[in-house]
């Protein structure tokens, strides 16, 4: 369980070091955030510019909030990580999946996560695109993927600019869900301007990669779960709607009468609790990504929203940022209204690239041959399932290594999911002392949200990705 704290507390980080940090990161030091418990790591938050080339200097502002690793700061990779949407905050994955709090009833407290992988990493969570969470735009954006890499390109060299200690240390990216989007465009970024020298890798979950796969994927488990009858999905196969996109007028209707049934469910994690608090988490962001894919597949949102996802009632995450004095402690103007997505970014979205496929992005990443790429799955999610993810993961042409061929891996000694390394170009001198390869991952029960609802084995994956590739009959991490 997660340790629960007063709401009297604030953070107590341990003395800083003379000449640990530059005069601006210490500017953006937290010294005293509401209700959380005292802790010994260090924590920074605020805006780095990111402003394209011809714009003014501040037009556009990314906020972050960057927290040292609980182990050995000084050593750990830097990981960044962005949520989904399109137009959904990276604040979402720091309070209610993989960040060192959780937010607690009412908004009143953090509690601590004891799965944060912080335990493992030097941490950086950005709200982006800018325009959404407390980031801030003072111009019209052309929202899309090209906009989002090279502003989250600028994002990274301006970080490491302002706490320039970690620049010599590994740099890794990951998000989920149109993170299957966000990172290829951002890596493949990175590696054109060739100006973050210790980047890594990729460590993704349950990413949306191809449309049409992932409208396969969704109505394709459901099936398996034995949610629809079998005329229905009968129906299904026999018009070919796993083969056509955007769907025909007649997968259009069986696909909505699939919607409707599913509409008691959570798609988003098959087997939990619609609306309990702990399977509420992320439902903004699952609500953003439902409305994209709803214009995706070019339907009618009227008929849609007659049976839409139904939102828990509360939402700790949004009452504590919203609050005055958290907003004063990270360093926000006080009275900025805060929230987890944002329909304007999410709206203006670039819908063709949304509908881009992505396969050959990551195969240009994959052939270059000197990253660690991990795809991570969930395979309680129907929205990115596994069904489609395997489609897009196999259908790349890569043969699995013989000893590491859908080979279970353990957590506490059951088997937390399984795990496949391929045979994929390995080549550059850092390969020889940091892990290089493609390989993707299953976890066992775990929803879209993989940190929120199988945090343990999240954080065990996690490991497995930054050590040594594991050898053996079974992956233990």
């Amino acid at each position: 369980m997660w340790a629960f704290v007063a709401l009297f507390f604030g953070i107590v980080a341990r003395a800083a070091a003379a000449g640990d940090y530059g005069p601006e990161a210490l500017q953006d030091e937290i010294h005293n955030l509401p209700g959380a418990p005292t802790v010994s790591w260090r924590s920074f938050s605020g805006y780095i510019d990111v402003s394209s080339p011809g714009e003014k200097a501040g037009t556009r502002q990314m906020f972050y909030w960057f927290v040292e690793s609980q182990n050995k700061p000084e050593t750990d990779p830097v990981l960044l990580w962005t949520n989904g949407g399109p137009g959904c905050t990276g604040l979402g994955g720091f309070l209610s999946e993989q960040g060192p709090f959780r937010a607690g009833k009412g908004g009143t407290v953090l509690e601590v996560n004891e799965h944060a992988w912080t335990k493992l990493a030097n941490m950086v969570f950005i709200e982006q695109p800018v325009g959404v969470g407390f980031s801030k735009a003072a111009t019209k954006i052309d929202y899309g993927d090209e906009q989002a890499a090279a502003d989250n390109h600028r994002f990274i060299v301006g970080f490491f600019k302002r706490f320039s200690q970690y620049a010599s240390q590994s740099f890794y990216i990951s998000s989920e869900s149109y993170g299957g989007h966000y990172l290829p465009t951002l890596a493949k970024k990175i590696k054109e301007k060739n100006d973050v020298n210790q980047f890594r890798g990729v460590f993704l979950g349950n990413p949306l990669t191809y449309m049409q796969y992932r409208n396969y994927g969704q109505y394709g488990t459901a099936w398996g779960h034995q949610l629809f009858s079998a005329p229905l999905w009968k129906q299904y196969e026999e018009a070919e709607c796993a083969k056509t996109f955007p769907p025909s007028d007649t997968c259009g209707r069986i696909t909505d009468s699939m919607d409707r049934i599913l509409a008691s469910f959570d798609p988003y994690a098959l087997d939990y609790d619609k609306c309990n608090t702990q399977a509420g988490v992320g439902r903004a962001e699952r609500w953003a990504l439902r409305n994209v894919i709803s214009r995706a597949n070019a339907r009618n949102l009227t008929q849609l929203e007659a049976v839409p996802y139904e939102p828990c009632i509360e939402d700790f995450m949004t009452a504590y940022l919203n609050r005055a004095d958290v907003q004063q402690a990270i360093h926000v103007k006080a009275g900025a209204k805060w929230s987890m997505c944002s329909n304007d970014v999410g709206n203006a979205y670039n819908m063709t690239d949304v509908n881009t496929n992505m396969v050959p992005v990551w195969k240009e990443l994959i052939e270059m041959g000197d990253m660690n790429i991990m795809i991570v799955s969930g395979d309680d999610d129907t929205v990115c399932a596994t069904l489609g993810t395997q489609q897009f993961i196999w259908d790349m042409g890569y043969n699995a290594k013989s000893t590491e061929n859908w080979k279970p891996w353990m957590v506490d000694g059951q088997t937390a999911g399984f795990r496949t390394d391929f045979d994929v170009p390995i080549r550059g001198a850092a390969c020889q002392v940091f892990p290089c390869g493609f390989s993707f991952a299953t976890v066992h029960s775990a929803g879209h949200m993989i940190p929120a609802t199988q945090p343990a084995r999240s954080l065990a994956l996690l490991k497995s990705f930054l050590g040594p590739p594991p050898q053996g009959k079974a992956v233990v991490v």
